[in-house]
């Protein structure tokens, strides 16, 4: 990777409506401090309350619809009213839109940005960050990466945790392993972070063939976590990793990665999929729907396939 290149120019930052924490920007502004980049912030202001009240007339509703928008684009002058203090340069769209994740991934693709950001939800009664169906949709459809906000602050001596496939299997996936450690090495340069390399590899299966003296041919595990060494080792050289900086595991994707990430304190995990279609609409993959509701820090999530439209409701 060419040291100079810059990979996210202008990032698209989605807001909370008529919030006044909204970790989203205060992790965007983080950034484009560190990167150069520039900002769009984007606020969906429709409100349910508003959108069904069928007994309104229609100038009423008209009047209701615009005070709303007014009043979040206040809240977007109130938070980039110190922005060119920084030298960020900053773009602001407000709008109503009942299909919030229809208008974020059309403004998104409008917008000529290569960075999404947004907070993941708070779930109330557990207190727990879970993934809502607008994640989840804007996960599936944006033509860029996503990086979801899980937590308050980021450290300023931070980690950031890329997970890679140990034995791509085919060239679509050793492309990810690749953008997913220019990512990780980009950011990590530029956020003075330290990069870490995590890897899961599989268990022995339960049956394995024996010889006739009644032995494994085959010592499966040495040979697996040797292979796994030998590839990752690759990848770590090839992105200056540090050695001490290598996590091969052997466990469940799912389980490993959430569990590496605890253990180093990671700012965020750099992982990606291969969306796929299925016949109810294109997945993720089950590795990273698995590990995305798991992890306790922020997931910037990569992925290496073209992206359709986004369905015509929420």
């Amino acid at each position: 990777m060419n040291d100079d290149k810059v990979l996210f120019n202008k990032i698209f930052v989605v807001l909370e409506p008529q919030q006044q924490e909204q970790l989203a920007f205060n992790r965007a502004v983080y950034l484009a401090k560190s990167t150069g980049a520039s900002l769009h912030l984007f606020v969906c202001a429709y409100d349910i309350a508003i959108g069904i009240a069928t007994f309104l007339t229609g100038a009423q509703k008209d009047n209701f619809i615009r005070t709303i928008v007014d009043g979040n684009k206040v809240m977007v002058e109130g938070l980039t009213r110190h922005l060119d203090k920084d030298g960020i340069e900053v773009t602001t769209e407000v709008i109503w839109n009942s299909h919030p994740s229809e208008a974020i991934i059309d403004a998104l693709r409008a917008s000529d940005c290569d960075l999404l950001i947004k907070k993941a939800k708070l779930h109330s009664r557990f207190q727990e960050v879970i993934f809502s169906h607008l994640d989840w949709n804007i996960l599936r459809f944006s033509q860029c990466p996503v990086l979801l906000v899980k937590k308050g602050q980021w450290d300023e001596i931070g980690q950031v945790l890329a997970a890679v496939n140990a034995a791509p299997e085919d060239e679509v996936h050793r492309e990810l392993n690749t953008k997913i450690l220019e990512t990780s090495r980009y950011l990590a340069s530029k956020l003075n972070f330290e990069l870490h390399l995590v890897s899961a590899y599989p268990a022995p299966p339960i049956y394995l063939p024996m010889s006739s003296d009644g032995k494994n041919p085959v010592n499966y595990r040495k040979k697996m976590s040797q292979m796994v060494t030998d590839n990752v080792g690759r990848f770590a050289e090839q992105f200056s990793v540090a050695e001490e900086h290598i996590h091969l595991v052997e466990g469940p994707v799912d389980w490993v990665i959430p569990t590496v990430s605890r253990d180093i304190v990671a700012e965020f995990v750099v992982m990606g999929t291969v969306a796929r279609q299925r016949m109810g609409g294109m997945a993720l993959g089950n590795t990273a729907e698995h590990i995305l509701d798991e992890l306790n820090c922020d997931v910037l999530v990569l992925k290496s396939s073209d992206i359709e439209s986004p369905p015509d409701s929420d």
